[in-house]
């Protein structure tokens, strides 16, 4: 089972992109839910386990916390999905982007696009994402991944070779977990979407296509 970075690491890493102060001017339909005096009752639970496993409140989970459930457990399936699972950080990274890509979602492109580039994926790669290149441009190995997300994001469809290339590198369990994490942030960009959550001034920008 692949571990790479720590949990704190990986959170250091993201939260490096914005200062407090931009993470507090998040503009969206709804107020952010980011402090415990926020929340009353059940949602105390579902705030305390979330502090407990990432230390703050980001983003989409002051969305979801408008729904503590959805909240506590979506955090618990990214903490698996993302730092307890057999891909590496590159490939995790990777097909976050791909998913953020696919979705058209700035939120996920601008946190994630900064993260991939810190763990190693190649700007071509990342720029091949942004703009939907061809894959002509990606290693063997990153086209798996970048083509089995527009696959089945992209066309609602996924072709039994891209089936099978994605169950060569990754094996059973991988190629699941592959499918997970980009639907895990295709929900993600869901709520990030409905609320209207932008990223901050000064992070990565999702390439307009034309």
């Amino acid at each position: 089972m692949h571990f790479g970075r720590s949990l704190c690491e990986y959170l250091v890493l993201y939260s490096q992109q914005t200062t407090t102060s931009q993470r507090d001017k998040f503009m969206s339909r709804l107020t952010p839910i980011t402090q415990r005096e926020q929340v009353s009752g059940d949602a105390l639970i579902a705030f305390d386990a979330i502090i407990e496993s990432r230390g703050r409140i980001n983003g989409p989970q002051s969305m979801h916390m408008y729904a503590p459930e959805v909240a506590r457990w979506s955090t618990a399936l990214s903490d698996s999905l993302r730092f307890n699972s057999d891909l590496s950080e590159h490939d995790t990274e990777l097909a976050i982007i791909t998913a953020a890509r696919e979705m058209d979602c700035e939120f996920v492109w601008a946190a994630h696009a900064a993260a991939a580039s810190k763990v190693g994926v190649r700007p071509e790669a990342i720029e091949t994402v942004g703009n939907k290149a061809s894959l002509a441009g990606l290693t063997s190995e990153e086209a798996v991944i970048v083509r089995y997300g527009r696959e089945t994001l992209g066309d609602h469809n996924l072709s039994q070779e891209a089936f099978d290339a994605a169950l060569g590198r990754f094996g059973e369990r991988g190629t699941i977990v592959l499918g997970a994490l980009m639907g895990y942030y295709s929900m993600i960009a869901c709520t990030l979407i409905a609320t209207d959550v932008r990223p901050v001034e000064g992070t990565p920008v999702l390439p307009k296509l034309s």
